[in-house]
């Protein structure tokens, strides 16, 4: 958009605000020169709408002249739909179009930012720290994406005393409006009531609300609509491959106009009717039920695989991704689905939604959001617990040591990690876990002399943490690092990022042990290994549970043994669950083993 200001960038992933501490700006008066600034701009606009100006023009030049009462801020105007209760941006000169397409159907509400809080409750809302604030939980990314640090917002209210939308001022500072800046506000909101009542404009606010601002389509309320009719058609979904580089690497007026580029081809070149601009670089097509897809698709393929496009002499290559539904109904969201599988497959791919596909899609997703329940209800409840296996030293014949292993205590039912680790890793919560079982163990660890070992994983590595704690547990319960050994994954150890590399080196120089969990199951670093100083190599269960039948299994376990001989580092063979299996490992000389065979996983240590 042609006033697009640039928004602050994040550098290092930190947002970057000032902070603006007035002290008591509610008592500071209404200056005389400030009291002409608000006159002049009312005066500006009660001209243009005397000579019957755009009423869109209006508010646009409304919005850019409250921006220059208060740096470092953009203004907007956001409309209820009375349909749907849900916002959209009526006038935002300065917020450019991914930031408008994020504003996009929103509901009003606690959490819906300034706005959806002022529309809401019907009073104006003055939010300090978009960052923190309840009433933005809901919008955090939007406020952190934009850099928006503090909002205020004005609900406009009409002749029947209704909210019809709301009128803000985002600012890049962290800052509140003093008495002059609620003036203004209290103004502007007065003056877009105005604007709409005066200019008679429900019929263009109904257009507005099934056009795209931007690019002159139809949107996706107008789809939604479309859609609404029960009788059979495709919905075909695509979107811009890579649409996030363009903006990231030459800004979002060249994205703007690529989406502008894009829509004219689409609907000039290529002469599709019914097509719709969605959120951000998503467009979508309704066609007739008889349409062949894949020929429709190939189609679009073919017209921009030859066909470059030039924004202000930069030469772009545009590609998409396809989704497409059949039917009468459901027909958007699997339409979305299909869009999302065909991202799985690959870019530039087609994917047709298929039912009994999703069905079985559907219940994944139904077990994750349960495990995913399960997971965060035991966080909250104090419901994670060690369960402890023992670990028997085939050369002295008794158990020595033991793995600490997390598991859910729920409705006297214990569940076991293959149930919640997953959510946990997707979800960003196996640090702690991690944390978790390590108070735990070492706690009651403290009664006992035996060593036992930990898992940790890449997330607990990326966090940075875990030298630390392990050091004040160490310290809080009376543990010896001697005793620890810290189970690794070996794609850590073999592909690990240099400060995880550091981290384990400093926990061996701290006294911890190290060994590599599942070795064999990826490309495995020998010389990684021997870097590291691992102190034992735990074999893949996959290659010890049927290595009394599998030849295979059998000779890759040799291997592993015959390297971790010559390199002096014991092994341990999970898994081993029978008679048979433990006298192989006995004859292979693998040093320690662990598995049902040899005890069972107990609330307490059991070394019998």
């Amino acid at each position: 958009m042609a006033n697009n200001k640039e928004l602050p960038q994040l550098m290092n992933g930190e947002i970057k605000c000032e902070s603006i501490s007035d002290v008591s700006l509610e008592e500071v008066p209404i200056t005389p020169n400030e009291y002409e600034e608000i006159l002049n701009i009312q005066a500006r606009i009660l001209q243009q709408l005397a000579l019957n100006h755009d009423a869109h023009e209006t508010l646009q030049q409304l919005c850019l002249l409250v921006e220059q009462l208060l740096p470092n801020s953009v203004a907007s105007i956001m409309i209820v739909d009375k349909d749907t209760n849900t916002m959209h941006v009526l006038s935002a000169p300065s917020i450019p179009q991914s930031g408008i397409d994020a504003l996009a159907n929103l509901k009003p509400g606690e959490g819906s930012g300034s706005c959806g809080n002022a529309i809401f409750h019907k009073k104006p809302q003055y939010v300090l720290n978009t960052f923190e604030d309840e009433r933005w939980k809901d919008l955090r990314d939007i406020a952190y994406d934009f850099n928006l640090c503090s909002c205020w917002s004005m609900p406009i209210i009409n002749e029947e005393n209704q909210v019809i939308g709301s009128f803000a001022l985002s600012s890049f500072e962290h800052r509140m409006p003093a008495l002059f800046h609620k003036r203004v506000l209290e103004n502007a909101a007065f003056l877009v009531n105005l604007v709409l009542k005066n200019q008679n404009i429900e019929e263009k606010i109904q257009h507005m609300l099934y056009y795209d601002d931007l690019t002159g389509l139809h949107n996706k309320r107008y789809l939604e609509k479309i859609l609404q009719k029960k009788d059979e058609k495709i919905l075909l979904l695509y979107d811009i491959n890579n649409f996030s580089y363009v903006n990231t690497t030459y800004g979002f007026k060249i994205g703007d106009k690529l989406l502008i580029k894009i829509a004219d081809i689409l609907k000039n070149e290529l002469a599709y009717s019914d097509i719709c601009k969605l959120e951000s670089d998503k467009f979508a097509i309704v066609l007739d039920k008889d349409i062949n897809i894949n020929k429709k698709v190939q189609k679009i393929k073919e017209y921009f695989y030859t066909q470059e496009i030039i924004i202000d002499g930069i030469t772009l290559n545009i590609s998409f991704t396809y989704g497409a539904a059949k039917g009468k109904k459901d027909l958007y969201i699997n339409a979305v689905i299909a869009l999302k599988q065909a991202k799985q497959n690959g870019k530039s791919s087609l994917h047709i939604f298929d039912k009994q596909e999703e069905v079985i899609a559907y219940d994944k997703r139904k077990a994750f959001i349960e495990s995913n329940n399960l997971l965060h209800h035991a966080l909250q409840h104090n419901e994670i617990i060690p369960y402890f296996q023992g670990i028997y030293d085939n050369r002295t014949k008794t158990i020595t040591r033991f793995e600490s292993l997390a598991r859910i205590e729920q409705d006297s039912k214990i569940i076991t990690p293959n149930q919640f680790i997953e959510p946990a890793r997707l979800s960003g919560l196996l640090p702690e876990i991690t944390k978790i079982m390590i108070d735990k163990s070492f706690q009651i660890m403290s009664q006992y002399e035996h060593t036992f070992s930990l898992n940790i994983t890449e997330d607990d590595l990326t966090k940075h943490y875990i030298l630390e704690y392990l050091q004040k547990k160490s310290k809080e319960y009376g543990i010896a690092p001697s005793r620890v050994i810290l189970e690794i994954l070996e794609g850590i150890s073999a592909n690990g990022k240099k400060n995880h590399i550091a981290q384990l080196s400093a926990l061996k120089k701290a006294g911890y042990s190290l060994a590599i969990d599942d070795f064999g199951t990826e490309y495995s670093n020998f010389e990684r290994v021997l870097e590291l100083e691992i102190d034992f190599l735990k074999i893949d269960a996959k290659y010890i549970k049927d290595i009394d039948t599998n030849k295979k299994s059998y000779e890759i376990t040799r291997a592993i043994v015959f390297f971790a001989k010559n390199a002096g580092i014991p092994c341990v063979a999970e898994f081993v669950h029978k008679k048979e299996i433990q006298e192989i490992m006995l004859a292979l000389g693998i040093e320690y083993s662990q598995g049902y065979y040899i005890n069972k996983p107990n609330p307490l240590p059991q070394a019998i």
